[in-house]
């Protein structure tokens, strides 16, 4: 861009039919949500790829969309099948605040992902693989062994069909009821939003580090002819106790800039030596 050019922003609110298109967009980029799925922010990368086109329309000068990209860079994870409200919603969000509202604020974009994106994962989780999968897979195996040819055909088609019309349907949702539902919020709502949304995030986080991360000590001590587990002293105490140490001693090496490769390191190494010594299992 010459210095000479200006850059302008469409702030029109979006007409009936490039809503369609718009949703559309989002659904289809959407199934490239784990395309580039990597360990240190997940689905990071395939949020921002769904969005590009968006934020490159809404924001063409180079500082705010530099933002904007550092905005959806963040660490990201969902289900896939239940991206679409997000999507939809943070395009909303996106769309208010490159209009200049003010009330729409980095945080509150963040703070909107991070809250929604956990039940929404817990939500695919369940209805997905505990239980449209297992359905299907259940009356398309019977169709296989029994010879048809239609077992796995439906299988794939089936799921492809039902996935599609959960993500345009969820999409759909977040855009147009985010629409509604950010004109009726001042700054005060929506700050109350962004607060909630956190404390979501927050719970959530801690109910994963107290049910995915199974970190216990198998020490026992003697006492007279009594035979104490320490870990069950520290459960009477309070129950996780021990990943919850765990994590909170990651989380301060990542508040302390230590170098990412070096906590992940570090972890096998702790964990393997004090799996070793009988100090943790």
């Amino acid at each position: 861009m010459t210095e000479n050019e200006t850059t302008t922003v469409d702030t029109t609110a979006p007409t009936e039919k490039e809503q369609r298109k718009e949703i559309r967009s989002l659904t289809w980029r959407g199934l490239l949500l784990q395309g580039a799925f990597n360990y240190e922010r997940f689905q990071n990368l395939g949020f921002w790829w769904i969005l590009r086109p968006l934020l490159d329309r809404l924001y063409p000068d180079e500082p705010s969309r530099a933002a904007a990209y550092r905005r959806h860079l963040a660490y990201f994870n969902t289900h896939p099948w239940t991206l679409g409200p997000i999507t939809g919603i943070v395009a909303t969000m996106e769309r208010r605040r490159a209009s200049g509202d003010e009330a729409v604020s980095d945080e509150a974009i963040t703070s909107v992902k991070v809250g929604l994106m956990a039940p929404l994962a817990g939500i695919g989780d369940s209805l997905v693989f505990g239980t449209i999968r297992p359905i299907f897979s259940a009356v398309c195996a019977a169709l296989a062994v029994n010879g048809n040819p239609l077992g796995p055909i439906l299988f794939v088609l089936g799921l492809f069909a039902i996935q599609m019309g959960m993500r345009l349907w969820g999409t759909s949702i977040g855009y147009r009821t985010g629409m509604r539902f950010l004109d009726r919020l001042g700054g005060s709502e929506l700050d109350r939003l962004k607060e909630g949304a956190t404390v979501v995030g927050l719970a959530v986080t801690g109910a994963l580090v107290a049910t995915l991360l199974t970190v216990t000590t198998p020490f026992v001590y003697e006492n007279g002819d009594a035979s104490i587990s320490l870990q069950d002293q520290l459960d009477t105490v309070l129950p996780a106790m021990i990943p919850l140490a765990a994590t909170l001693g990651v989380f301060w090496l990542v508040r302390k800039r230590v170098a990412l490769w070096l906590v992940l390191v570090g972890t096998v190494v702790v964990g393997v030596v004090a799996g070793y010594f009988g100090i943790l299992a």
